[in-house]
């Protein structure tokens, strides 16, 4: 990392902001995360969905000579920010299992060349000691863990190969690391800088509190998909997303709904990689409004305008309502967070977690979970607050913007544009 002078190091930063990313001033948090960063401490960063954390390491990046290497769960979240780094003139590649021979020869001799800024790479390969081996060769200035969440036993979304990642300070122990996420409970983070092994982290947690999100939980009835279809129909133009529990969902309520002249798509992680890809291009790119997706559809996804998300079958944790409801919005503007919510669902994830999960500590963990987020749709009061608690954010003000703290079917500050159908909330 270059020694400058603070002013002239700021100057740097804001300009490259400007120049590379097109914007005038930095979000919260992000200006402190990077002046650690350059002074070489480690930093735990929980910023929410849209709070701009990729630009945490990627400004950085560009700072002076050497390699920014960036941990990623998922091979499509980094062809998503390596086609965009690259299409602002950044060098940048990922290192996956699908690469060819000839791009990994290709992405190998121009690191060596010193031509590539930030690479991705998932933590298979961050760990292997070939690839150790190669990166302790070349001048690796930053380490960035994403969804670092994925660390920790106490997520939601538990990766065992992450476990592995401690490993990078031991072969890298002076340079600086930063773990981002978008939803992790204090415990979490606790655990996420002990399994990194971070050195005295300067930890940021920004709020969670989203605003100009909307949150309406919806009695699931016999009539659910009626209820939907009406909505759906009332929001002709916008885009939104639909999440399903299964594949065999996401297909059944895509074709209904197109039957129904609403046109959508399925997306799930049965379809294949080509299929998937043409989906995500169409409903970024405005030609298909509605996707109804697993959780499958998610990190990465970067389109701002989504205006609805509606989960039609109940998420098994608050950390995936907030972090799938967050991808509506992003764009400042204001959207609808809708959850249908049933008993039977409750009673069927239990099951699930009975019968899937190995360990009697994991059970434990996805139960307590899971009974949060039936907390969250069957307790009186305000939706915002009980969704903030979780995350160790105390909201103590009527939201205006749930259904508990809204008169019904008012729940957003617009909702009096909606057209035709508005969703019934359920009761508390």
């Amino acid at each position: 990392m270059p020694v400058e002078y603070p002013y002239i190091l700021m100057d740097r930063l804001h300009l490259i902001l400007q120049r590379y990313f097109g914007h005038s001033a930095f979000n919260p948090y992000q200006e402190e995360i990077i002046r650690d960063l350059l002074g070489g401490r480690d930093v735990l960063a929980v910023l929410a969905t849209g709070g701009g954390k990729s630009l945490c390491y990627q400004v950085p990046a560009l700072i002076g000579e050497g390699v920014t290497l960036v941990i990623s769960p998922l091979i499509a979240l980094m062809k998503d920010q390596v086609d965009d780094l690259q299409a602002r003139g950044i060098g940048a590649e990922a290192l996956n299992s699908s690469c060819s021979y000839a791009a990994t020869r290709r992405i190998l001799s121009e690191l060596n060349e010193g031509l590539i800024q930030i690479l991705y790479v998932s933590p298979e390969k961050a760990v292997g000691d070939d690839f150790l081996d190669l990166m302790a060769s070349l001048p690796v200035t930053l380490i960035a863990v994403d969804e670092a969440h994925c660390i920790s036993m106490w997520g939601h979304q538990f990766r065992p190969e992450y476990r592995s990642l401690a490993v990078l300070k031991e072969r890298f122990p002076g340079v600086p690391m930063v773990a981002l996420t978008a939803t992790a409970t204090p415990d979490v983070r606790d655990d996420i800088a002990r399994q990194l092994n971070l050195t005295d982290p300067s930890v940021y947690v920004g709020s969670f509190n989203r605003k100009n999100l909307s949150y309406t939980v919806v009695g699931k009835e016999e009539d659910a998909y009626e209820q939907l279809r009406s909505y759906l129909q009332g929001r002709r133009g916008d885009a939104g997303i639909v999440y399903v529990a299964t594949r065999e969902g996401a297909e059944t309520l895509a074709a209904r709904l197109r039957t129904a002249g609403i046109p959508a798509l399925p997306y799930h992680a049965g379809m294949t990689a080509g299929a998937r890809a043409e989906a995500q291009d169409r409903f970024i790119g405005g030609k298909v409004p509605v996707v109804c997706a697993t959780s499958a559809f998610g990190m990465g996804i970067d389109k701002s305008d989504v205006r609805f998300v509606v989960h039609y079958d109940m998420p098994k944790t608050l950390e995936a309502y907030y972090q799938e409801s967050g991808r509506g919005g992003r764009d400042g503007n204001e959207s609808d967070c809708i959850l249908f919510y049933s008993d039977d669902d409750a009673r069927r994830l239990r099951s699930f977690i009975d019968r899937d999960l190995a360990s009697e500590f994991q059970r434990e963990v996805a139960r307590a979970k899971l009974q949060s987020m039936v907390d969250y749709c069957t307790a009186p009061g305000c939706r915002r607050e009980r969704l903030l608690a979780y995350f160790g954010e105390h909201f103590k003000e009527p939201c205006n913007g749930c259904d508990a703290c809204a008169p019904a079917g008012k729940a957003r500050p617009r909702a009096g544009r909606r057209k035709r159908g508005a969703v019934r909330p359920a009761s508390g």
